[in-house]
């Protein structure tokens, strides 16, 4: 191959790499298309549209969704317009809330959409499916060449590259069907700082300015991307500040006379960059977010250590210690999640070896500091295509012959101010983000960054250190490969494992009730049930929501959670009947007068379950208020016009019932709650000694068929393992261990189970009731589905005549608030009467709302 076709080769390498990188990542990205999570076809097609696409594998990119649909129908983010504002009347009733929303997902989307349909038909659906995995693997180029810049090197390059855009915390959040602004998280960030490398590495001050400008340019679109974007701002303009005196540190270690300070700065590589970067920038950020600039960077600072607080800013529990990813997590877990345990050494070797390499002095020339000059015995013409080497290099004319000298890692001047300014900007950016995981694992997404560039240098400046100590290029390429498969194996593996797996966050029988809700209930009824599942309601139900994602963090938590958890059937339709007409406004209200938000919430407590002469006279006795003050609160508790409440229950709300119980009980005055939980287990029957046994190994709970009396009715005798030794000192899948709790069921022998404090057995349309064991503070019910088929759940007594207890698991036997409308597998929808007397002659019948229970 002669010499020009080996300089085109290196040219168009890097962007074959990168190609070949792209296609490879996003085909992992790809794979929830095939629903992996399940493994049954017949099934899968529960987890599917009637297009044939699986349902977003993300509930709130259903929110995003509907943005993009309002944008394309009317041209802004809101379903309407308020006064020129935008604003979104379906989001937290009763009068919705201001669509305040980043644009750039739905501009995007919505412009792809309509490109895409000059050339062919498709639909917004598969868009919005996709789009996110496209922007989330391109993450990778510009992390790749950062560190091809830094390093002149490919294969820390590949690393780098990798990381970024398969960072296992950041996969999850942009793989095939998460439609939401974390697509934009890693590779913005990255895009911003590569302009600003490129305006520090750049000679001309025209090529400064620009690159510079286009760095600004880009994080005022982030600020348009993502509304925690304040923390780029903070680390931009601070990397360029503290780069004036760690150059200037250096500079004088060097020997360099700085003696002329003002000079000294007007010829320092960042001045031009940094000058121009912040102007802009402030210029920029103030067109495209005006003063909440101020606000955002105030909350960044604060998130940094309030997300873990108990309250929200007031006296009502904060729900973000909820969320997943507002979870501290472990070192094991951010290692794992933000590019592998090999990742995370190599980022803190990259700062190491980035800082020794800056403690050098700098060499003068390139070539001069590796290799002495070759000599030429034969006479060869250097013409255009022919340029005698000093450098090994692959390419060099072997013929002409030459004396290979091992050479010394080091930094030119140039490299040196090059490399600090990158060096700053990736220790900045890792330190910070510690500090902001300690508030939750949701920030391990953007610590994934300055660990994939810092993981690429180290990879980069090792593989060059070896290549400058050999001739043996095998040798070279083999400790490369190894390093780089180190490093980008694990996160990809991790990847994979979670796109094969992955399963729709939503299915037809929780989509086929929304649409049964659109069609048959009135347009102002208002949707309740937990946050989880809201953006999905307004989306597909086209109904107004009491609770979804973009309200969670305030008093709803507590209020849905005490509906929820309540024993008081009139409670619980009282406080759904506050927030659906007048949301927090009835205990906002009522704080001007108390003073006190825990005696407000004792007195909305007392007077939600009355009638409102009742709830007056009490507001007007023993609080005393005037008449006036008592209607201004009881217009918003017990409004004359009330608009249709739906309550609906899912089988998801089980497993969420140890954080809904937990808000919905919470002590105002100590500032604490406690958990309770519901534990369920689907279990088949089988034979042991003769009799019909079942045991769950999700929660421990035992039943076999009696034929005592001690039943009182019941076909079966039921308790529970002692949970210390479920799973530990009992294995249930023994003959042995089943004999022995059968026995002890049976005659009463042995120590290891446990009696329910209650007993509930459905069979069919019979329901029965038991109170056991006054000892125990755990209750059961069991359904009997049919066919050696049963649905058993352990759950803390505390919640065994709660209103979920008594309408989701008991089917609304005997209630008079609640009446079933709908249901599918799973998912049951209840209307909320107004009033205690409203409904008495029509409660639903004992045996007209009985329903298997699945999980």
């Amino acid at each position: 191959m002669n010499s020009k076709n080996k300089n085109l080769l290196k040219k168009v390498a890097p962007f074959v790499i990168v190609l070949l990188l792209f296609v490879s990542i996003f085909a992992i990205r790809a794979e929830t298309v095939n629903i992996g999570g399940v493994q049954n076809e017949s099934v899968k097609e529960l987890y599917r549209d009637d297009s044939g696409l699986p349902y977003f594998t993300e509930i709130d990119s259903y929110y995003n969704y509907r943005l993009t649909e309002n944008y394309l129908k009317t041209g802004h983010l809101g379903d309407t317009q308020i006064n020129g504002t935008d604003w979104d009347s379906l989001s937290t009733s009763p009068n919705g809330r201001e669509a305040d929303y980043q644009p750039v997902i739905v501009v995007l989307t919505a412009t792809v959409y309509k490109f895409l349909n000059m050339f062919s038909s498709v639909s917004l659906m598969q868009v919005a499916y996709w789009i996110g995995s496209f922007v989330g693997t391109l993450a990778l180029i510009p992390a790749y060449f950062i560190v091809r810049r830094a390093t002149k090197n490919e294969w820390g390059a590949i690393v780098a590259g990798v990381i970024a855009a398969a960072a296992p915390a950041y996969f999850i959040h942009t793989y095939g069907g998460f439609f939401d602004t974390d697509m934009f998280n890693v590779l913005i960030p990255l895009m911003i700082v590569l302009f600003l490398t490129e305006a520090v590495y750049a000679k001309k001050p025209v090529y400064k300015a620009g690159l510079a400008g286009l760095s600004a340019a880009t994080l005022a679109l982030y600020s348009l991307a993502w509304s925690g974007y304040t923390y780029m701002v903070l680390l931009t303009i601070g990397a360029l500040i503290l780069y004036i005196p760690a150059s200037y540190i250096m500079d004088r270690k060097d020997g360099k006379d700085v003696s002329n300070k003002k000079q000294w700065l007007k010829e320092n590589p960042a001045t031009i960059p940094a000058v121009v970067f912040i102007i802009l920038t402030v210029i920029l950020l103030a067109i495209t977010v005006g003063g909440s600039m101020f606000e955002s960077i105030s909350n960044v600072v604060g998130l940094s250590t309030s997300l873990q607080s108990a309250t929200a800013g007031s006296a009502y529990p904060n729900v973000y210690v909820s969320v997943g990813e507002m979870q501290i997590p472990q070192f094991i877990d951010i290692a794992s999640q933000s590019g592998g345990t090999f990742g995370l050494i190599y980022a803190v070797l990259g700062l190491v070896v980035m800082a020794a390499l800056l403690m050098k002095k700098p060499v003068a020339k390139a070539q001069d500091k590796h290799y002495k000059k070759i000599k030429i015995e034969t006479t060869a013409p250097k013409t255009k295509n022919y340029t005698p080497k000093v450098k090994k290099a692959e390419d060099e004319v072997k013929e002409l012959g030459h004396t290979f000298i091992p050479g010394k890692l080091d930094f030119t001047d140039d490299e040196k101010h090059n490399n600090l300014f990158l060096f700053v900007v990736t220790l900045l950016w890792i330190v910070g983000i510690a500090v902001m995981l300690t508030q939750g694992t949701r920030f391990i997404e953007q610590f994934a960054i300055p660990l994939a560039l810092l993981a690429g240098l180290f990879v980069g400046f090792v593989v060059k250190y070896v290549d400058l100590k050999t001739e043996q290029y095998p040798y070279v390429a083999l400790i490369a490969i190894v390093m780089v498969l180190l490093a980008v194996v694990p996160p990809l593996m991790s990847d994979h494992a979670a796109s094969s797996q992955s399963v729709g966050s939503t299915n037809d029988d929780m989509y086929n009730t929304l649409k049964w809700i659109k069609a048959n209930t009135a347009e102002d009824t208002v949707l309740a049930s937990w946050w989880d599942f809201g953006h999905l309601f307004t989306e597909v139900a086209d109904r107004q929501v009491v609770f979804d994602g973009g309200s969670q963090n305030n008093m709803r938590a507590y209020w849905i959670g005490n509906a929820l958890q309540t024993s008081d059937e009139n409670l619980s339709a009282g406080i759904l009947r506050m927030l659906a007409n007048s949301g927090e406004d009835a205990s906002n209200t009522l704080d001007l007068y108390t003073n006190n938000t825990t005696k407000t919430v004792q007195t909305l407590n007392k007077i939600l379950p009355m009638d409102r002469n009742q709830a007056n006279a009490e507001l007007t006795g023993s609080l005393g208020l005037n008449e006036q003050q008592a209607n201004s609160v009881l217009d918003k508790t017990h409004p004359a016009n009330t608009k249709p409440v739906n309550l609906i229950l899912s089988s998801d709300m089980l497993s969420k019932a140890s954080w809904w119980s937990y808000f919905g009980t919470w002590d105002f005055q100590n500032q604490t709650s406690t958990h309770y939980s519901y534990y369920p287990a689907n279990i088949a029957a089988e034979q042991v000694n003769g009799k019909t046994f079942i045991f769950g190994q999700d929660n421990g709970i035992v039943g076999v068929a009696s034929t005592t009396n001690e039943s009182e009715g019941m076909p079966m005798l039921f308790a529970y393992v002692d949970q210390s030794k479920l799973n530990k000192t009992l294995n249930m899948t023994t003959a042995e261990d089943k004999q022995r709790m059968c026995k002890e069921l049976t005659d009463g022998t042995g120590n290891e189970l446990i009696k329910p404090h209650k007993l509930t057995y459905i069979d069919g349309n019979r329901l029965y009731e038991k109170m056991v064991n006054n000892n125990s503070n755990m209750s059961m019910i069991v359904y009997n589905n049919g066919g050696g088929s049963y649905f058993a759940v352990l759950y803390d007594s505390h919640l065994e005549d709660s209103v979920f207890t008594k309408l989701y698991l008991e089917s609304g036997m005997n209630t008079t608030r609640f009446n079933m409308t709908h249901s599918e597998p799973g998912i049951s929808v209840w209307n909320v009467f107004e009033y205690p007397t409203a409904a008495t002659s029509n409660a639903p019948q004992a045996t007209e709302n009985q329903t298997n229970k699945t999980t």
